[in-house]
Formats: C-alpha cells, structure tokens, sequence
C-alpha cells in the first residue's frame, strides 16, 4: 500500500512539472501572435494607411512643382592647341598634340564651375532669390537660395570622359538657359586663368622692347657720328645688326603672344547644347506615394503590436 502511495505521489509530481513553468515560445507562435495582432487591429491600421496615401497623393499633386532637367555636356580643349608655338609653326613636328585636354583639364573645369564666383555670379544674374521665393533682405536668405540652387545643380564628369553640367528648374527654358550660360562663364574662367601667365609674359616683352629700342637707338646715333671706314665703325655696326635683329625677334614674340591671347579662343568644345526638356525629371510621384503608404504602414503594425504587447504585460509590472 505504501509502495503504491509513493507510486503516484511520484507520478503526481512527474505531471506537474510541465505546468510548473511557462512552456518557451516559438518563432511559429510569435508570428501567430504577429498576424492575430495585425488582424484584430486591421480596421485602424488601413484606415491610417488609406489617409496617408491619400495624403500623400493630395501633396504630390499640389505641394511638389515638377522639376526640368537640362544639361549641356562639353570637352575641355588642350590649351596647347592655342601657344604660340603650335600656332605659328615652332614646335617639334612629330610631337602628335591632342585636340582634346586630360584628366587636368577636367579637374580645372569642375573647379570653376564649383567655385563661389561662379555660384554667386549664377544666382544673382538669374535673380534666384525672387524666383525660389527668398527675401533677400533676410540674415538667412542667401544661404537659402544658395542651398536650393545647389541642390538643383550638378557638374560632374561623364563615363565618356567629357564635363555635364545639369541645371534643375521649374520653369524648362531657364533651366536650359542657366546649363548654357554656366558652360560658357567656365570657358571665360578657364581663359582667363590660361591667359594669365601669356599677358605677363606680353608685358615682360613689351619692357624688354622699349630697352632694346634704345640701345638700337643709341646704336645708330654713334653710326651716324663715326666715319664712313674704320675699325671703330665695322665694330659698332656689327653691335647694331645685333641689337637689331635680338630687337625684331622680341617684337616678333611679342606679336606672336599677343596674338593668341587676342583671339580668344574657347577653352571648351560643345558636343551637346542644353536644350529645354520635353517632360519633367522630378519628383518621381509614384514612388514618393509608395513609399509614404508603406512606411504609414509599417508603422502603424509596429504601433499596434506595441500597445498589445504592453497591454499584456501590465499586470505583471502593477505586482511588481
């Protein structure tokens, strides 16, 4: 009898193990508990997500200008092409020249058209301030309208190894108008900065003509005062013929220098103008609605699974 008490006060206590704890749970169960969540609360959240995407659709439609896009895309010319020496024949002749500059050239272009000047002398010929709606009397206003502009601008160097420089606007034409004008104050940066060093070497030639000039000039008044035959004179004429020819050799540079400063070359060749764009190029509306309504979404489940979560859990933390 006693063996038989302590049978079942051991098979008791065997079968009350499972119930003394709480049994794991399971990925299988959370999800079901995700789904149940979801579908209890089903009415809230896609009635929240049906007003988000209306919503969204509403400011897309009415609060978001469409965008153009215009770019004109250029290669930046060798700047040997314009030297005096490849112009006027001095330069070694089997040496090939490329038409087109290199990686530096590039680099020099993107910076110019990057730089504040160019920026600064961009918007205030466009009046960017009245056209993005600033007041430019206000302390922020430039930073502003610097900040919009940029957003809306791009100059970036293509796969194909040319320079893009895309504009951004609501109005089409000036989009295209303000690509162009950018391209073509880049090209009057660019040979200004070429130029540069060749007016200091004009001015160099030009100071050094005015003294040759004199020592011919002195040459020649001691010709005119010595006699026709003499040591003192075939010495004194050979000076002269060579002040004379080093005189007409700093002129020729000089004119040679001049010259290709003058012409005034450009710096960059166009392979494509910006022409005012047949659609817009932003905002993508669809995506923008997508993606409003599934954040609403996502958000509005991890909401509800918070609350029920937190509802199941509070008489635990009101006894403790």
């Amino acid at each position: 009898m006693s063996e038989k008490t302590d049978f079942s006060r051991a098979g008791g206590a065997h079968g009350a193990s499972p119930q003394a704890g709480q049994q794991p749970s399971r990925p299988g169960n959370d999800l079901l508990d995700l789904v149940q969540i979801v579908w209890k609360h089903r009415r809230l959240i896609l009635g929240v997500t049906a007003i988000v995407a209306v919503a969204s659709v509403l400011y897309t439609l009415f609060g978001m200008p469409n965008y153009y896009r215009s770019a004109v895309t250029f290669y930046p010319a060798n700047p040997t092409m314009t030297d005096r020496s490849v112009m006027f024949g001095e330069s070694v002749s089997d040496v090939q020249i490329d038409y087109f500059g290199g990686n530096s050239d590039i680099d020099r272009i993107l910076t110019l058209a990057q730089t504040s000047g160019t920026i600064d002398y961009i918007i205030n010929r466009y009046k960017l301030y009245e056209h993005y709606g600033y007041d430019t009397a206000a302390a922020m206003g430039r930073f502003k309208t610097r900040k919009k502009f940029l957003k809306n601008y791009n100059a970036r160097k293509t796969v194909l190894g040319a320079v893009e420089i895309a504009v951004w606007d609501t109005d089409k034409f000036q989009a295209a108008e303000i690509a162009n004008h950018i391209a073509l104050t880049v090209d009057n940066k660019n040979r200004e900065m070429i130029d540069k060093e060749r007016k200091a070497i004009i001015l160099t030639l030009a100071q050094r003509i005015r003294q040759k000039q004199q020592l011919v000039d002195s040459l020649g008044q001691r010709l005119e005062d010595l006699p026709l035959l003499g040591a003192d004179r075939a010495l004194v004429q050979s000076e002269f013929d060579y002040a004379l020819e080093d005189l007409n050799d700093t002129k020729r540079l000089h004119e040679q220098y001049s010259t290709s400063v003058d012409l005034a070359v450009s710096t960059i060749n166009i392979t494509e103008p910006a022409f005012p764009a047949l659609r817009k190029d932003k905002p993508v509306r669809s995506l923008i609605c997508a993606g409003y309504t599934a954040a609403a979404f996502i958000g509005m489940v991890i909401l509800v699974v918070l609350i029920e979560t937190f509802r199941r859990i509070q008489p635990q933390l009101a006894r403790g």
